[in-house]
């Protein structure tokens, strides 16, 4: 997932109808050799909880179990929450319906490194980049409180199952809204004014729902605002916010190896097409 075919993460992009990014994937991983990345700019997305349980064979519910127990010994702090799986994604002219059952974080651990085939969990989350008044555009550093320590990702999480709209469909801008609260702080999630595009994020193993929200506080506002909520909090899970423009475009490069699918594609695109 973190290594690439072309060495300059800010190059190999290219536009497809309502596709705006495919990238190539784990150049060095031969299982996940010809995985990919696509990056899709919604017109409109539904998520839909189809009612069911993602089923297991007891093959796949024992390997879950076994990878799950050695993930708690490095990370005793990590919680075996629901996970909604996509089973059925269906992109029309950039219309996406996702299909989900209900699942779990263990099973979508164990199919990240082990083949779970039919029965993996391929999880379905929310969240966003955050833009400032004055241009810049904010995402997620991870830190003590994540087995993802150092990497950027967008700032959000999994879909819970109460993150519904009023048609009963799941919502990612409720589950993102949410999600900026916990890990961001109120006066950050308070601060959005407006939404713009949305965009799903996926490389077959998880799909990503990555909203741009408009704050209406300038950058250095809602660093101030971060820091407030870090010292008042004992979240661990974002060690801080960083943020990218024009002007520091090229240090995305710096987290070539150690982001999230689709986070310096989506950044690079949003700037390049800054007036």
């Amino acid at each position: 997932m973190r290594c690439y075919l072309c060495c300059n993460p800010i190059r190999n992009k290219y536009v497809c109808y309502d596709i705006i990014y495919i990238e190539p994937q784990n150049k060095h991983h031969r299982k996940d050799r010809n995985r990919m990345t696509t990056i899709i700019k919604t017109k409109k997305i539904k998520i839909i909880d189809t009612g069911k349980h993602l089923e297991l064979s007891k093959e796949a519910e024992q390997k879950i179990r076994d990878h799950w127990k050695e993930l708690l010994e490095v990370h005793p702090w990590l919680f075996n929450g629901p996970v909604y799986s996509t089973v059925k994604m269906e992109n029309n002219d950039g219309e996406v319906s996702l299909e989900c059952e209900l699942s779990d974080y263990a099973n979508y651990k164990c199919g990240q490194v082990q083949d779970l085939g039919r029965y993996a969990c391929k999880n379905t989350y929310a969240g966003g980049i955050l833009k400032s008044t004055d241009g810049k555009f904010f995402v997620s550093l991870n830190g003590n409180g994540s087995e993802n320590k150092g990497k950027i990702q967008f700032i959000g999480g999994v879909i819970d199952p109460d993150d519904r709209n009023e048609s009963g469909d799941l919502d990612p801008i409720k589950a993102a809204f949410r999600e900026f609260e916990e890990e961001a702080g109120s006066a950050i999630r308070d601060s959005i004014v407006s939404t713009g595009d949305t965009y799903l994020i996926t490389d077959e193993k998880k799909y990503g729902v990555q909203t741009v929200f408009f704050s209406s506080m300038s950058s250095d506002e809602i660093l101030d605002a971060f820091e407030a909520f870090k010292n008042s909090s004992d979240n661990t899970e974002i060690a801080r916010i960083i943020s990218f423009g024009k002007e520091n475009i090229e240090e995305l490069k710096e987290y070539s190896e150690r982001h999230d699918i689709g986070v310096i594609d989506l950044l690079t695109n949003l700037i390049t097409e800054e007036k």
